[in-house]
């Protein structure tokens, strides 16, 4: 999902609830105070949004296991512990695995998602980027975050291996095949990609 920044620099976690209830039209992340507004993104960002969806949905209809695939609407929650730092955040893909842990709030928040997919843009600074894997590695229940790019073939994957380790592995090429962690799923570049046009508006 396309970012763009509000102008207040501190919001407390009321404050950003508020605006979330009061501003149902648009979405918004909160990392640690910053309020982030999710804007519309591009055609080639949704398209492989949509391919991921329907990649890992089958997958795991064949492999009859116990998860469900959720879009962008899926609001997830962070803590991070060390330095008492909290984040809110609408990934692009969210799979959950067993029963689905809700916070009382609302939107509903999930606390226990699997694996998390966030479809990079040009919006996207490294710095955002590296501050949500900081957050999403604090989530006990995640085995692994996916990021991938809409401007290249490119993608990368954070496994976690034990505890306070994650493991990171890239692929660039459509003839590539991705194995994930959560029940060994296998995403191939060449469908993540499908009809994907790079440039396209």
């Amino acid at each position: 999902m396309e970012q763009v920044a509000e102008a207040k620099t501190q919001y407390s976690i009321e404050e950003y609830f508020a605006l979330e209830i009061a501003n149902r039209e648009t979405k918004y992340e909160f990392l640690n105070g910053e309020i982030i507004a999710m804007a519309g993104a591009e055609i080639t960002h949704n398209t492989i949004c949509a391919n991921l969806i329907r990649e890992i949905s089958v997958a795991i209809i064949r492999k009859e296991k116990n998860c469900r695939v959720l879009t962008s609407d899926q609001r997830v929650r962070a803590y991070r512990e060390e330095e008492n730092k909290w984040g809110y955040f609408y990934p692009d893909v969210v799979v959950v695995c067993g029963t689905p842990e809700l916070a009382d709030t609302t939107p509903k928040t999930l606390l226990n998602p699997t694996m998390l997919v966030e479809v990079l843009s040009k919006s996207n600074t490294t710095r955002e980027v590296m501050l949500k894997l900081k957050f999403y590695r604090a989530i006990e229940s995640l085995l692994e975050v996916l990021l991938v790019d809409s401007d290249s073939v490119f993608v990368m994957q954070c496994e976690r291996a034990s505890e306070g380790d994650w493991l990171m592995r890239s692929w660039s090429s459509l003839s590539e095949t991705i194995t994930l962690k959560t029940h060994a799923i296998e995403l191939k570049l060449s469908e993540i990609y499908r009809e994907v046009s790079f440039g396209a508006v």
